[in-house]
């Protein structure tokens, strides 16, 4: 409950903070989302009824999340990279994977050794002493701060062929015309069902393993490995934005999603739960940098920030629903095998979003700069 009322927070002042996003600074709220959310791990320490632990969990770590979160430095990707903006998503968000596989023995070992509280302390000091200096002292909101451009200027001039101003990345969108278009909505159908089928999976997998007989340690090994391939796919991700631009590579992600669904449904061996968690950990891998992408192809990076918050806000039932139904679905059944086939089947009706989207990428460049020439 308190996970859940942290989204509904940080998605109600999503479009409020993309607004400020596209035209301030993404480092004073950086700034301001790390001390919020060191100060939300230090209150978590001393938390003494259910009560106290939903309004941090919800209130100060829900807005501490959301000012530090991807919507901010995705903002400042964008500031600071164009033909390059694929593969520089896809390593700004491979820390989220690396995490993964690293944190949960880390986390367990330090509630061994130090118990919960003192662990959230830890949480807080290390958030503050490490984060802080390096957001203050070397972050840029902007290139022109440090004379250079996008991309960097050497690249700008070793690739005469690949600049051109494409007009609709500088268009200043409204609320109203966002909601009218098709492609705004594709982006959310598509997005928010690759995280509602995440957050089903992430919560109920362990489980179905070990209902179709893993035992706890190769239930936890599946899991670590599809972490790891999510993180060996991002770079992977990132160039095929780049170059082949954003349907190709939509596709590719939620047909990986979708296989590897079925193929956890079906699964009765170690063997096939470990194949799976790897097409799956590739196919989510392009979740975070494939969104930010698409939205900066569709909808320009001009306005990245208000698209990305309100896209933020229209997501948010994908969110809450996806864990529910998954459970309800078992209770029923007794069986998570429906379950992985409706999420399947959900990835194939989100096949047809990406003919509404723009493609980008440098296939995209080369077709405005023939075009024209032509002209």
């Amino acid at each position: 409950m308190g996970f859940s009322c942290a989204v509904i927070t940080g998605a109600v002042i999503a479009p409020y903070l993309g607004r400020y996003l596209d035209y301030g600074s993404p480092k004073k709220v950086l700034i301001g989302g790390i001390a919020i959310v060191a100060c939300s791990y230090v209150l978590l320490a001393y938390v003494a009824s259910l009560l106290q632990f939903y309004f941090v969990v919800s209130l100060c770590m829900g807005l501490g999340m959301a000012t530090m979160g991807g919507q901010v430095w995705h903002r400042t990707v964008m500031n600071w990279f164009d033909h390059w903006r694929g593969r520089a998503i896809a390593f700004a968000v491979m820390g989220a994977s690396i995490s993964g596989i690293v944190m949960p023995p880390l986390v367990n070992g330090m509630i061994d050794a130090i118990d919960w509280r003192n662990a959230y302390l830890v949480f807080g000091a290390t958030t503050a002493l490490a984060l802080f200096p390096a957001v203050y002292l070397f972050m840029r909101d902007r290139p022109a701060e440090i004379g250079e451009v996008r991309d960097g200027q050497q690249y700008v001039d070793d690739h005469p062929e690949e600049m051109i101003d494409i007009a609709e990345d500088s268009l200043l969108w409204s609320t109203k015309q966002m909601l009218t278009h098709k492609g705004f909505w594709a982006i959310s159908v598509i997005f928010g069902a690759m995280f509602c089928v995440f957050a089903a999976v992430m919560l109920h997998l362990f489980s179905h393993l070990k209902d179709i007989g893993l035992s706890g340690e190769s239930a936890a090994m599946v899991l670590s490995i599809t972490a790891l391939f999510a993180a060996l796919g991002k770079p992977v991700v990132g160039w095929l934005s780049d170059f082949l631009g954003a349907r190709v590579s939509i596709w590719l992600a939620l047909i990986c999603q979708g296989a590897a669904l079925l193929l956890f449904g079906a699964a009765n061996s170690t063997i096939a739960a470990v194949l799976a968690g790897c097409l799956y950990g590739f196919g989510y891998s392009g979740m975070s940098p494939l969104r930010t992408f698409a939205i900066s192809s569709t909808l320009g990076s001009r306005s990245f920030g208000s698209a990305a918050g309100l896209l933020r806000f229209v997501e948010m039932p994908w969110a809450l629903l996806a864990s529910p139904i998954a459970g309800l679905i078992y209770d029923q059944t007794g069986s998570y095998q429906l379950a992985f086939q409706v999420l399947a089947g959900l990835m194939a009706i989100c096949c047809l979003g990406p003919f509404f989207i723009a493609v980008g990428g440098r296939r995209e460049r080369l077709r405005h700069k023939a075009e024209a020439a032509v002209i």
